[in-house]
């Protein structure tokens, strides 16, 4: 979360929205003490345990007016990858590291430029890459994307991650990939995975965990 907070400000956004659940006071107390120059308003996910990052997505836009980037919680980042996805124009733009994907990442499919489907079900021979859980939506699309969140959190999608909602558009035509291939990243979900990236991000390194796998 300190990365996170820290590559935020480094690129000039200090508005920010944090969807909390598990532990939330301890997380809450910590932002006060360690980061009381920016604005972040917590939002409850007071359903934590039974919904996913769709409901908690749903719960958080109705604070975050206009252009808005979204940053998985659990993924330790080099700033450099805010800084491809602010460069880029208007629309949706995929944070995705250009590999040979594994059954349980979320991968895209591009076609022609565009993003044309994204999720843990493609076929991982066929994909794109992995997309790293962050990215910005901006202009028209930001909007179209707001609506179809709202539309998709809804009773029997509890358990859906945000990119469902993607998934689903109709129309994709400015949802874009962006190559991040080359700048740390490290999702961290077991303990093993913190502990690489403590080790990786010490170290400085300029490639992602599977170089070394």
């Amino acid at each position: 979360m300190d990365r996170q907070l820290d590559a935020l400000r480094q690129h000039g956004v200090t508005n920010i929205v944090m969807v909390v659940g598990y532990k939330r006071q301890a997380i809450e107390e910590h932002i006060r003490r360690h980061h009381p120059d920016l604005a972040v308003r917590c939002v409850v996910n007071q359903n934590f345990e039974t919904t996913n990052t769709l409901f908690s997505l749903r719960d958080a836009l109705p604070f975050c007016e206009g252009d808005f980037l979204y940053l998985n919680g659990d993924v330790v980042f080099d700033p450099g990858v805010l800084r491809r996805l602010l460069d880029e124009r208007d629309g949706g733009c995929l944070a995705v590291d250009r590999k040979q994907c594994r059954e349980e990442e979320v991968k895209v499919m591009v076609q022609d430029g565009t993003v044309v489907d994204i999720g843990k079900h493609l076929d991982p021979k066929k994909s794109y890459g992995e997309f790293i859980g962050v990215a910005k939506f901006s202009g028209s699309f930001a909007e179209a994307f707001r609506q179809q969140v709202a539309a998709e959190a809804k009773p029997g999608n509890e358990m859906q991650f945000f990119e469902y909602a993607l998934h689903t558009m109709a129309d994709k035509s400015w949802l874009v990939a962006i190559d991040i291939t080359g700048l740390p990243c490290v999702e961290v979900d077991f303990a093993e995975d913190y502990t690489y990236a403590i080790d990786l991000f010490e170290r400085g390194e300029g490639a992602n965990r599977d170089a070394d796998l």
